[in-house]
């Protein structure tokens, strides 16, 4: 996933250690630990899904929307969605504030920079701010865990398991059959997973499961 930024010292890429993570690597006993990792860039922004940008430079954004929106309402002014959009902004207000992230999609076209989710930068640690991140551009977290790797991975907010299991490998999705699934926030509650079963806390789920963020699968799957 591709970032944004007008702040130097975050270019490159980060890697979000997501305590749930090592938690889950302690459990299993996983020789290797493998965190999501976002790239923030400088340049393009247009092909980012999102922006970490100073405060003080988000009027420049806005100023230039603006003026994008004014030249092709010229073209186009009897657009109703353009019209709402140049009110956002003569208000010095985000596309994105105004609309959903499913909204957005209708005006991608036009490569607005403030209809992209954003997040303005200030002191607090890296790993707060990648949170933040993960969850204005509508990702989440799931994890698989075995011997040699405990790894995390992104999935866009109410995708289905199928689409997790492609994540992992095209396999997993071409040939699923089931998965056993448990969420991360019960890993206490449980010793092994034969308990969990009997406990009710790992359930077996079919293609169309809708994956949230913490949940733990172990893909069944034959090819």
């Amino acid at each position: 996933m591709k970032i944004f930024t007008d702040i130097e010292d975050l270019v490159g890429k980060k890697t979000y250690h997501d305590p749930r993570l090592e938690k889950l690597q302690k459990r299993a006993k996983s020789k290797k630990i493998t965190f999501v990792s976002i790239e923030f860039t400088n340049s393009d922004a247009s092909v980012c899904e999102g922006l970490v940008i100073k405060k003080s430079n988000l009027i420049n954004y806005i100023i230039s929307d603006l003026e994008k929106v004014e030249r092709t309402l010229e073209r186009n002014s009897d657009n109703e969605m353009l019209r709402r959009v140049k009110d956002i902004l003569e208000k010095e207000e985000t596309i994105f504030s105004h609309f959903t992230l499913k909204d957005t999609k209708e005006i991608k076209e036009y490569a607005f920079l403030t209809a992209k989710p954003i997040v303005i930068f200030d002191v607090e640690n890296i790993e707060e701010l990648l949170r933040k991140v993960l969850e204005i551009t509508g990702y989440i977290s799931f994890f698989t865990a075995g011997p040699n790797e405990a790894k995390a991975w992104l999935l866009k907010k109410g995708e289905s398991i199928i689409e997790a299991a492609g994540k992992i490998h095209t396999d997993l999705a071409r040939g699923f059959i089931r998965a056993e699934v448990y969420n991360i926030e019960h890993l206490d509650k449980f010793a092994n997973p034969q308990d969990a079963k009997a406990k009710g806390i790992m359930k077996i789920v079919d293609k169309d499961y809708t994956v949230n963020d913490g949940d733990v699968l172990n893909i069944k799957f034959k090819v």
